[in-house]
């Protein structure tokens, strides 16, 4: 095979593309004929049986020794194959010899496979997990098979596993991992198990959290052989190993995810319970870490991957779950928005989680040594695949970047909804009706619906800085439909590129022939001692211009192992330039300019790491450091106002909006204080700035006599021209009727020493939520004025509240306010749900003018005539609707005009928004009760359909009950379909048609450029602007944070921003700033950002204590 291999490739090179890059072979031609099959009857069924579906495992492997890998099957009901590989030229081929070998198992149910040399004797051994209904503990035992040697040609293999302690009596098993968790040398094993009945996620659930289940729970058996004789003894417990009866493993990953040279875990669970993420400690113990790591995970967890998708030599983490592509099925599955359940569970210590697939990208180790992910699979194109079983990242069509696979599919859709409502319930009243008590629920499981789905195929974008994959799964050869769960992948034929194989239920295994025609680099390892295949060395590939980085642990997906020979693509490259391995032991091997594309290495031929002393780490930028430490001890606390218990179909809540921040110097000492609003029923505090950075809060706390109101936003200005700043707070939110005083805004006048207090008579009554203020001299009179953003008018979203313009008519100590709004400008009565507004004269009149943004509308411009502002129609600003967060203006070009940085919700979300497919509320009261209606429609596809499941609908308007008696009813209907036509044209609109946040170059004379920031900032919504010159190039650095978290349960959490620093490369172009390199790690629901005396960075947070970074000086 290895004389073929450079030979071969040559000869595909020539031949140019085939028609697509994958052929699917015929069972007669591969001699693979393996079918899973499962038939269901009285006795074996879902209803028995929950995972009856889940379906079976292989395994790749070289089983001989003659440098191609073979291909195992477990059976669930039918019995073990091994195929060896007895491939040629262009031929995919392998021979049946299960007999001969002894592998074909005890005749239970057969799961996941581990393949690995686990007595490292140089010969691969396989062990098959084993699950299914039983009756008896001892009917369920997992079995190892120790390969004995080749005998005639043929691998024989020898059962060993209660000899070697690995049997796991009774255990429900999904999949084993073998890795050298305490470094010692030799294979430990990881056995994921899964629970075989529900369990009530409310009851009990600290104690039964606490509880060992050795049948359900995860284990871990530490290698304790001597003298040649395998043994293995289970350590769980000593180990840290979380092993409880709520556990419903479905995929377990070895990965060095911290890079601190020892394997840590991260398995994944189905139902409520959620994954687990384990960091090892390095003295045989495991600390569960997922929530310092991750933000949200998957909902009903299923195959796994770990591999570095984007090249940035990190590990990323893909989970799969069962969210579908297509509409009709969404629909058809989706129940109400269970806010309630969600907020009891987080309640009762599990997590956040959703149901769609989750690409979680590896940003670096923070400051306390936690791994932090962003969850960006929408953004990545990737999140939704249906009922998806195994997940996998490798290199398919050889351009250096890591594809993604997933299999789908399920023999009976279980959660059709109008199965689970509908057709049980109408089955069991029949049979009642029969006087039949006693109803065989096997009846209820031939009226199940069965659906075949397609597999997926991504192509990587093929970009360290763009997360996109784009699906290529018809164009590179996945037509098909079936009912797929295990996959994996090889390179059969030797040509360099990967080989894959994927299991279906009830027909035959398919074998995908790889035919691209780009050139692959093959790395074969073998170890040291009892780890001979060199498990857990990490090898890196240099080649044009960018660094592939993997480590070897080949248990992947879903049940399966794939092969142990490490594939990196070349693109049109020949060679490597040079490839680096860290070996287990710590020894390294590098080579230069590898001349051969499959090559081979031994650890023993490596070399020890040389120890460099003195090696500088460079200096962070900021460092972060906690409220507390400085005096600010102020931590923001949210009421317990649910807006979707008022508004039903509200896409996100408004009463979370705040915290209020502001900074300024307000006792004149030069120094600038902070003020922090409160939610409502708290109050919010000003701290005072010392002479040695920290804080205490001032004496006079006025605004305690308004904590009934939510403090959203607040502005220092100096109101009544006497030289000192004043303080205006915004009341905003959605928890109270329109019209009510807790909307009012305050004025807060300083006394010239940092005392401040109240003029209740300042401002009109402008009783509305509202949620941002500007300040100008709009008038020339030499003082200043007001804008100030109204939001959502209270139970009528989207419809706007009013906006202000407020000319300051104050005169000495009569401080007050005159709303001239309708005087100055009819078109600013209403001008959207303005979330922030800057005055900047655009024109050079010496006049400032007004710009706008908010939620679904576009940017607005506003000029000033001198006595009304007219509003601009700009070109460039045509198609702006977005759900606008943040604007900062700032001379980037340093022209000297202002150009801006606008903040937006991101690309991260199931919202995909163009000018073409615009995301729609429709809004209106479509069922004449008195209350607005709001549609939320996007595209899916080329139609776009309401967001909201049936009964999401039927909950807001009953009447529909009588139009959509089902779920197959509502499953395709447009807007129009379900009010009509002429309701909907007559209805009231507001769009979203961009959803990227951007920088408006300002061209002059109210012309703007659009330039899309870096991908970075688009994975979550940036809700704070800041800049700063760090590295002292004299381009400031713009500074991002952001997040939100009150949207539905079905949208969930807008989380994946961690802080964002950019940094201007060309003119407007920017690329971010890793956090490992800057130290800004800004988590959590930021509102708000300020730049405090150049020194510190504060970022105003939701429902939690301001987050604060230190600069540090260069």
């Amino acid at each position: 095979m290895g004389r073929l291999y450079f030979a071969f490739f040559l000869f595909v090179f020539s031949q140019g593309f085939s028609q697509t890059v994958f052929t699917k072979l015929s069972p007669k031609d591969t001699k693979v004929g393996f079918v899973n099959k499962i038939e269901e009857n009285d006795s074996l069924h879902i209803f028995r049986y929950e995972y009856l579906y889940n379906g079976n495992g292989l395994g790749i492997g070289d089983f001989n020794n003659d440098g191609a890998p073979d291909l195992f099957i477990s059976g669930n009901t039918v019995a073990n194959k091994l195929y060896l590989n007895r491939s040629g030229k262009a031929k995919i081929e392998f021979e049946d010899i299960s007999k001969k070998a002894k592998i074909e198992g005890n005749g239970t149910w057969s799961t996941g496979v581990s393949v690995a040399d686990v007595n490292g004797d140089g010969l691969l051994d396989i062990y098959v997990c084993h699950s299914g209904f039983y009756r008896k503990l001892s009917d369920k035992n997992n079995e190892l098979f120790i390969n004995q040697g080749i005998k005639k040609g043929v691998p024989v293999f020898k059962e060993a596993a209660v000899e070697s302690g690995l049997n796991a009596i009774g255990s429900q098993s999904t999949q084993a991992a073998f890795f050298d968790y305490d470094r010692d040398g030799d294979l430990d094993m990881f056995l994921l198990n899964h629970s075989n009945h529900s369990v009530n996620p409310f009851l009990n659930t600290r104690e039964m959290r606490a509880t060992p289940n050795p049948y359900f729970g995860n284990r871990l058996f530490e290698n304790i052989s001597e003298n040649g004789k395998l043994k293995f003894k289970d350590v769980t417990q000593k180990a840290g190993i979380i092993n409880n009866a709520l556990n419903f493993g479905l995929s377990v990953i070895v990965a060095d995810m911290n890079q601190d040279g020892w394997p840590d875990l991260y398995t994944t669970s189905d139902y409520t319970e959620v994954d687990c993420y384990y960091i090892n400690n390095r003295n045989g113990t495991f600390t569960e870490s997922l929530k310092k790591s991750f933000t949200h995970v998957s909902k009903f967890s299923m195959g796994a991957d770990v591999s570095d998708f984007n090249n940035d030599g990190k590990p990323d983490v893909l989970t799969l779950d069962m969210l579908p592509e297509d509409n009709h099925r969404q629909k058809l599955l989706k129940g109400p928005d269970v806010y309630d359940q969600y907020h009891l569970l987080l309640d009762s210590g599990y997590y956040h989680q959703n149901m769609r697939n989750m690409l979680h990208l590896n940003r670096g180790t923070d400051a306390s040594g936690n791994v932090k992910f962003s969850e960006i699979g929408q953004l990545a194109g990737v999140s939704n695949t249906d009922w998806s079983w195994a997940g996998l990242m490798a290199d398919l069509d050889n351009d250096g970047w890591k594809d993604m696979l997933i299999t789908n599919g399920y023999l009976r859709d279980f959660t059709n909804m109008d199965f689970l409502k509908y057709t049980v319930a109408d089955e069991q009243m029949k049979e009642v009706g029969k006087g039949n008590l006693n109803f065989k629920t096997y009846n209820l499981v031939q009226k199940m619906p069965s659906n075949k789905l397609r597999n997926y195929l991504f192509r990587n974008q093929a970009s360290s800085s763009t997360y996109a994959f784009e699906d290529v799964s018809k164009k590179w050869g996945f037509t098909d439909e079936a009912v797929s769960n295990a996959a994996a992948y090889a390179d059969f034929d030797g040509d360099g590129d990967l080989d894959i194989v994927i299991s279906n239920i009830n027909e035959p295994v398919s074998i995908y022939q790889n035919n691209t025609n780009q050139g692959g680099l093959t790395v074969k390892l073998a170890g040291l001692g009892k780890n001979a295949q060199a498990l857990g060395s990490k090898v890196w590939v240099y080649s044009n211009g960018i660094t592939q980085y993997a480590e070897l642990y080949p248990v992947r997906g879903y049940q399966s192992t794939v092969t142990t020979d490490l594939h990196f693509g070349l693109g049109k490259n020949t060679t490597a330039d040079s490839l680096k391995i860290l070996w287990p032991s710590g020894k390294m091997t590098l080579v230069a300019k590898p001349e051969q594309l499959l090559l081979t290495f031994k650890e023993t031929d490596a070399k020890e790491v040389p120890v460099i002393n003195g090696a500088v780490t460079a200096r962070k930028w900021v460092r972060k450091i906690s409220a507390d430490s400085i005096g600010i001890d102020f931590a923001h606390q949210e009421n317990d106002f649910v807006d979707f218990k008022v508004e039903v179909l509200l896409p996100y809540q408004l009463s979370k909006l705040g915290p209020a921040l502001a900074k300024g110097d307000v006792n004149g000492d030069g120094l600038e204080d902070v003020f922090l609003g409160g939610a409502s029923n708290q109050f919010g505090v000003l701290y005072l700035q010392k002479a040695d950075g920290t804080f205490t809060g001032a004496t006079a706390q006025p605004w305690r006599q308004n904590a009934a109101c939510e403090e959203v936003n607040a502005l220092f200005f100096d109101a009544d021209k006497d030289g000192d700043l004043d303080l205006y707070v915004v009341s905003g939110g959605n928890e109270f009727e329109e019209q009510a005083p807790e909307y009012r805004d305050h004025l807060y006048i300083n006394d010239g020493k940092g005392n401040l207090h109240e003029e209740v008579l300042a401002l009109p009554s402008m009783k509305n939520p509202k949620q941002c203020v500007a300040h100008a001299d709009i008038d020339g009179d030499g003082d200043l004025d007001l804008f100030v953003g109204g939001r959502a008018i209270p139970g009528s979203f989207p419809m706007a509240a009013r906006s202000y313009i407020l000319r300051n008519d104050s005169n000495g100590t009569n401080i007050k306010f005159t709303d001239i709004t309708a005087e100055w400008s009819k078109d600013l009565l209403n001008p959207g749900m303005i979330t922030a507004a800057t005055f900047t004269d655009f024109d050079q009149d010496k006049k400032p003018d007004l710009m706008l943004v908010g939620d679904w509308m576009p940017v607005k411009v506003f000029r000033n005539k001198g006595n009304a502002f007219e509003e601009k129609q700009i070109a460039s600003l045509k198609n702006s609707d977005g759900m606008w967060a943040a604007l900062m203006p700032i001379d980037l070009d340093q022209d000297g005009d202002l150009d801006f940085v606008a903040g937006n919700a991101g690309l991260n979300s199931q919202y995909k928004a163009s000018a073409e497919k615009p995301v729609t509320i429709y809004y209106d009261d479509f069922d004449k009760n008195g209350v607005v209606d709001p549609i939320c429609t996007f595209y899916i596809g080329e139609k776009s359909y309401p967001m909201f499941s049936r009964d999401e609908m039927l909950d807001q308007m009953v009447f529909l009950k009588r139009k959509y008696t089902s779920y197959e009813a509502y499953a395709d209907a447009t807007v129009e379909d379900v009010f009509g036509k002429d309701a909907v044209e007559k209805s009231s609109k507001v769009y979203c048609r961009r959803l990227s946040s951007i920088v408006l170059e300002n061209k002059g004379n109210f012309e703007f450029q659009v330039h899309e920031l870096p991908q970075e900032a688009q994975v979550s919504r940036v809700s704070g602007i800041a800049s700063y010159d760090f590295d002292q190039d004299k381009k400031p650095e713009l500074i991002l944070a952001g997040n939100f978290s009150p949207y539905r349960v079905q949208l969930g959490q807008c989380d994946a921003s961690l802080g964002t620093i950019l940094k201007q490369t060309a003119a407007f172009q920017f690329e971010s700033v890793p956090a490992g390199q800057t130290g800004f790690w800004a988590t959590g629901d930021i509102r708000g950002l300020e730049m405090l005396d150049e020194k510190r960075i504060v970022c105003s947070v939701n429902g939690g204590q301001p987050v604060i970074f230190q600069i540090i000086n260069r």
